[in-house]
């Protein structure tokens, strides 16, 4: 029997971000789709069986809070890491219990046992 991945949505307008970040985060059990704005995640969010979703703040096409807010009205236990310059924590907490706040820039290792702790 044929273990599903554990997959990542991770939303980011910067190419080179998007890219780097998916290239460390996927392992054998995580498959990372990355897109570059709102419209892509909402399609992504459609056709794939996403188990986490990691979003900008600000996107070119909108809001990473609003696509989060669609998420979590499809599957409200879904875990959201919202990540952004600014101070997210309030933020964050107005999303509910399953998401939470990266402030950017963060440490690679700091992101790491962030996902690790919510793909239990």
């Amino acid at each position: 029997m044929t273990v599903s991945p554990f997959v990542i949505l991770y939303v980011e307008d910067s190419d080179y971000i998007r890219q780097s970040v998916a290239e460390l985060l996927a392992t054998a059990e995580r498959r990372v789709v990355g897109v570059a704005d709102a419209a892509g995640a909402r399609e992504a969010l459609r056709e794939q069986n996403v188990n986490l979703l990691m979003t900008d703040i600000n996107l070119p096409d909108g809001s990473g809070l609003d696509v989060a807010r669609e998420a979590l009205r499809q599957n409200p236990r879904l875990p959201v890491i919202v990540c952004s310059g600014h101070d997210l924590r309030g933020v964050a907490q107005s999303l509910g219990p399953t998401a939470h706040p990266l402030r950017k820039p963060f440490e690679l290792d700091e992101l790491e046992a962030l996902v690790e702790r919510l793909a239990r």
